[in-house]
């Protein structure tokens, strides 16, 4: 059989090359994700200034949240006490040390790194367990490439994020894209219908026709998955680059594909592949030899058992998550449940094609009809008749709007939130910034200035209650935000309900009412954080605020927080002017104040707000490109579907030209029914995108309307339908270039 499935590949090239760009496109795809998650697991950062020393001693900037499965990267860089070199060089095989500092001016007493020469022939892997077992959990050891965390130890926090993006874009482009193969080897198979019925009819058992797809298709696959390897590993360095440019990864990490991401991807396409041939040739391989030629003719069966199982689980996982999104998640974690909600639902309305096509072709039979006379009549019996290719072509439609219209919507729906969020929460009307640090005075000159209402040094970290028992945020530790305690009232977003801001100096702290309350703590309560540095503070609860439901910030006296910072001082005094002061006014008193101040300039709030802007266009650039390879696939799913399906039609259309068509009502008849794919499609889309979207702008906007312009789905359809219409009328007007006769005896 695999001699026969050999010959079958040359003489049905067209149908096989589809399929072939299908598996490669997929196999592509998942590659470049896989290679951007061992990129991010591994974290390789080839040393600078650390380039000569063996072993590298850092602080260690892990930590085990408590009540949590996951670790978090701290915030800010963990600093050595520099005594620890003394303790390293005393250990046998150690030749030299050298401490080393990259960031600013560390407190007295510690170091940022320090490096490591060994001996001459000491074994480094055994040294470094020897230096791990003297300095404890507090310190890590650095070999390799990732010696150079030590000099950028945000790339480890940057890391996290392209792990979490890839695994996450990675898992929706395995189901999307095994999807699309299954789609083009079911398409691919059913077009050979006639093949498998005379196969079938001249003797062969159902066995060895599963053996002849099986076959073809493994042949097909190995082919295609080892072409992708070089186009794989360019997507995932090109999509890598991106995100260093623009910051979401770090640059100085080095992007790594290894052979276990390109032995998954090759493994997912392949099973892909298998699987839809194997379902797809199930109906040929089990039909009675008597019945075969009729049923290679007429479709007798709308929808198998086992699509319709798993289109219903597919929708139903939507809608589950759509109701988690709604009663549960709050705030940017309904990302988390409605971006996975997008794919179910687009492919189980995909899955659900036959059935959803076939209602539509009632829907739109009496319109087509009527604007299309004849050839829309034919278009109509074509669409009802041959119900399985019409579903095989307007699937990836389906996907295609759904993915697209949902994920993009859902992106302008969340920055749109978090844009109201971050307005509410600026009370400041000025901010004044600084590059060395403020002298001592400098909040109370702006506080004496006249049309000043308040005026707060602002300091930011993050950090984790460890005492009592904390499991609220998940896990990503609380925002932590200095404030000076005689200015905290008028510029920040919060209203004082016991204690008071003014007794914010030493270690204390003042939290949110609602999570105290859950923490089982009061005014004159003590609470245990980690701070960002890996330092643990016991403070002191002076003031409890009410705040906005999405607020999860702790504000501490501004001096103690930026002692826990890698900058280790205030880079920014919030000013709030009072009632009867313009902004103009405000601005031009504290540019006048700073003038002559070496690195000190005045910003106002349209400022901040676009600095905001670039922080969250920054944030969402991962997503889109993300979104971008998923819908490019999609994309290429249409196309593909559509040039394959049409192409394989030339003897239908010899067929009808022998009978007296012409090729331009041909032309008509195929325009007809690229218009009736593409509505259904992108109606069906619309609605799959619709179930998700929807209460995400609920639940975060109040509004069933989501944010974003309408444009987005404007270009989102116009693109669908362009493609069904081209990818349908040009294979269909070179398919009628050559004589009736040819045609009409021509493979199908």
């Amino acid at each position: 059989m695999l001699r026969l499935a050999l010959r079958t590949l040359r003489f049905r090239m067209g149908t096989f090359v589809a399929a072939f760009l299908a598996i490669f496109f997929a196999a592509a795809i998942v590659m470049a994700c896989g290679g951007l998650m061992e990129t991010g697991i591994r974290s390789a950062v080839p040393p600078q200034q650390l380039d000569s020393a063996d072993i590298v001693v850092a602080g260690n900037q892990s930590y085990d949240v408590p009540g949590a499965d996951d670790s978090a990267i701290l915030s800010e860089r963990v600093r050595l006490d520099a005594e620890l070199e003394d303790t390293i060089s005393a250990l046998p095989g150690v030749q030299e040390t050298e401490t080393y500092v990259f960031d600013g001016e560390p407190p007295e007493g510690t170091i940022d790194a320090i490096g490591v020469v060994a001996e001459p022939g000491a074994d480094v892997g055994e040294l470094r367990e020897r230096i791990d077992a003297e300095l404890g959990a507090n310190t890590t050891t650095l070999t390799g490439d990732k010696r150079g965390q030590a000099e950028l130890p945000e790339a480890r926090e940057t890391s996290v994020n392209v792990i979490s993006l890839s695994g996450v874009f990675g898992g929706f482009a395995i189901m999307v894209s095994m999807f699309g193969v299954a789609s083009m080897l079911a398409l691919s198979v059913t077009q050979r219908q006639r093949d498998m019925a005379l196969l079938r009819a001249v003797g062969a058992t159902p066995r060895q026709l599963r053996r002849l797809i099986l076959g073809e298709t493994l042949v097909l696959s190995l082919f295609a998955t080892a072409l992708a390897y070089i186009p794989g590993q360019f997507l995932g360095e090109l999509v890598f680059d991106q995100m260093a440019e623009r910051g979401v990864a770090t640059e100085g990490v080095a992007f790594h594909q290894g052979w276990i991401p390109t032995v998954s991807a090759m493994g997912a396409a392949i099973l892909a592949a298998l699987l839809g041939a194997l379902g797809a040739g199930r109906r040929a391989a089990r039909t009675k030899p008597t019945q075969a030629l009729a049923e290679a003719s007429l479709e007798s069966k709308l929808i198998g058992g086992w699509r319709v199982f798993f289109a219903m689980l597919f929708v139903a996982g939507g809608v589950a998550l759509s109701i988690v999104t709604v009663t549960v998640m709050s705030g940017p974690l309904t990302s988390a449940t409605a971006g996975p909600a997008v794919f179910l639902f687009a492919i189980g309305f995909a899955l659900l094609a036959p059935v959803l096509a076939k209602i539509m072709t009632f829907l739109l039979q009496w319109p087509v009809r009527a604007m299309g006379g004849l050839t829309g009549h034919l278009a109509v019996l074509n669409a009802r008749g041959r119900g399985g290719r019409t579903a095989a072509v307007v699937a990836p439609v389906i996907l295609l709007t759904g993915v697209a219209t949902g994920t993009l919507y859902l992106q302008t729906t969340n920055d749109d939130a978090e844009r109201q969020t971050f307005a509410d929460s600026l009370v400041a009307d000025a901010v004044v910034t600084t590059e060395d640090g403020f002298d001592e005075d400098v909040v109370d000159q702006i506080d004496a200035l006249p049309g000043v209402a308040g005026a707060s040094e602002y300091v930011r970290s993050v950090g984790f209650i460890e005492e009592p028992d904390d499991s609220s945020p998940l896990g990503g530790g609380w925002n932590l935000q200095g404030v000076t305690a005689e200015g905290a009232d008028a510029t920040t977003p919060v209203e004082v309900t016991a204690g008071a801001f003014a007794d914010l100096h030493g270690d204390a702290i003042a939290i949110e009412d609602e999570h105290a309350g859950k923490l089982g703590v009061d005014v004159g309560d003590t609470i245990v954080l980690r701070m960002g540095d890996r330092a643990t503070l016991d403070v002191q609860v002076v003031a409890l605020f009410s705040a906005a439901d999405e607020y999860d910030t702790l504000l501490l006296p501004a001096d103690t927080l930026a002692a826990h910072t890698t900058e280790g001082f205030a880079t920014r005094i919030l000013v709030k002017a009072d009632a009867g002061t313009g902004p103009e006014q405000l601005m031009a008193d504290l540019n006048e104040l700073v003038a002559g101040e070496d690195g000190q300039s005045v910003a106002d709030r349209d400022a901040l707000f676009s600095e905001y802007e670039d922080q969250q266009q920054t944030a969402t650039f991962a997503n889109y490109i993300m979104v971008l390879m998923i819908v490019g696939y999609a994309v290429i799913s249409v196309i593909n579907t559509l040039v394959s399906s049409t192409m394989a039609r030339r003897r239908e259309f010899g067929l009808q030209r022998l009978a007296g068509s012409t090729r331009a009502q041909i032309m008509r008849m195929v325009g007809m029914e690229g218009a009736f794919v593409a509505v259904t499609g992108v109606v069906l889309g619309t609605i799959a995108s619709i179930g998700i979207v929807v209460p995400v702008s609920l639940k975060r906007l109040d509004s069933v309307v989501p944010a974003g312009s309408p444009l987005i789905y404007v270009a989102t359809t116009g693109l669908a339908v362009l493609l069904t219409l081209s990818a349908t009328l040009l294979p269909a007007w070179r398919a009628t270039r050559g004589r009736p006769a040819e045609s009409a005896v021509a493979i199908e």
